[in-house]
């Protein structure tokens, strides 16, 4: 239960973070032109804080040394995406080509930990969790944004209130349960697999599956945007979870069907971010894009992480293990139902809408 909590704590951190964040950045746009200053700053302190946790012997101290390191982290997601955004310009279509580094390095970390681990145990994971970060302290250098003309009149702070709507705020609850239902699986997923008999190096490999056909995504999914309707691809992904979590539940002994589901990981994150991305971009204009995609960032996956990690330990602490995923299955089968008959009018689309 206690790993809920922890997650739970690090995951609250991003419903205020990155709105507080976003507000920082944008009298920065105003001031100086650009707000990557911010990055070498966050990325720093980060990486000073997260020494803290080789210090933490208690649940509390090391509650305290997530959160704090959380804060700062997400001070620099934010960032590189509007960084990205902003430098693509006209071809945002070609995100996915960038973003899919991020996701590179997700795998080599995974099969190399994994790997690692099975001769040197869990030891291993802090000291290389701190090289990574310090080598994104150094890489913040590098990074260079377009600059805007600093304007007295960008100064003015945007009300959040000026963002929210009913269709916006059904649209954001819907992505809280699609990331609730996947608290269980970032949480407990290497635990699971474990307790019925997977080693950590083949656990490493059934986490990089994941992240390979991610990548795929990544890179082809552009021409999915661009032939379906955005509303009909999200519902198509929460259908894939709601099958995906239900399989984990129902087969772990499975090899085969464990490994398709990893796949299905392409669906449930790699489309479903990009959709997000395209809808929030879309809802959220001019002036209000960096609030929007820190508000979706906050509210989906703060909010709906730290929810789905403390209910994924009590969970699987009262009921079990698989009955977590079994849980996170069904509602992902309401959430399907529900988006079936209306996300298509939240998200303002008709069936003659062209995305080509």
């Amino acid at each position: 239960m206690q790993i809920g909590e922890l997650m739970a704590i690090l995951l609250l951190t991003k419903v205020v973070a990155p709105n507080i964040w976003a507000a920082v950045a944008d009298n920065l746009v105003a001031r100086k032109g650009s707000s990557l200053v911010m990055l070498k700053y966050a990325t720093f302190v980060m990486t000073v804080v997260f020494c803290s946790t080789y210090f933490a012997n208690t649940f509390w101290a090391m509650a305290l040394a997530m959160f704090s390191f959380c804060v700062f982290w997400n001070a620099c997601l934010p960032q590189l995406e509007a960084a990205t955004l902003n430098h693509l310009g006209d071809h945002r279509d070609q995100y996915g080509l960038i973003r899919l580094w991020g996701s590179i390095g997700f795998v080599v970390t995974v099969l190399g930990l994994g790997w690692l681990m099975d001769f040197t145990g869990p030891k291993a994971i802090m000291p290389t969790a701190l090289v990574a970060m310090f080598a994104a302290f150094l890489a913040s250098f590098l990074l260079q944004a377009k600059r805007s003309k600093p304007s007295s009149q960008q100064r003015l702070t945007v009300p959040i209130s000026k963002l929210l709507n009913a269709k916006v705020l059904t649209l954001l609850l819907l992505c809280v349960f699609m990331q609730m239902s996947h608290a269980p699986f970032y949480t407990f997923f290497s635990i699971y697999l474990e307790s019925y008999g997977y080693t950590k190096s083949h656990i490493g490999i059934l986490w990089s599956v994941g992240v390979f056909f991610e990548i795929l995504i990544f890179i082809f999914g552009y021409t999915l945007l661009r032939q379906f309707r955005l509303s009909s691809l999200l519902t198509f992904t929460f259908l894939i979870a709601s099958v995906r979590w239900y399989l984990v539940a129902a087969l772990p002994e499975n090899e085969l069907l464990i490994f398709i589901t990893q796949v299905m990981h392409a669906i449930t994150y790699g489309l479903y971010h990009s959709v997000m991305i395209q809808l929030v971009d879309k809802l959220f204009v001019g002036r209000y894009q960096i609030r929007g995609q820190a508000l979706y960032s906050s509210v989906t996956f703060g909010l709906g992480g730290a929810i789905g990690s403390f209910l994924s330990g009590t969970i699987w602490t009262v009921f079990g293990q698989n009955e977590l995923f079994y849980a996170a299955g069904i509602m992902m089968v309401l959430v399907f139902v529900f988006s079936l008959f209306f996300t298509a009018k939240i998200t303002g689309e008709t069936s003659h809408t062209n995305h080509s």
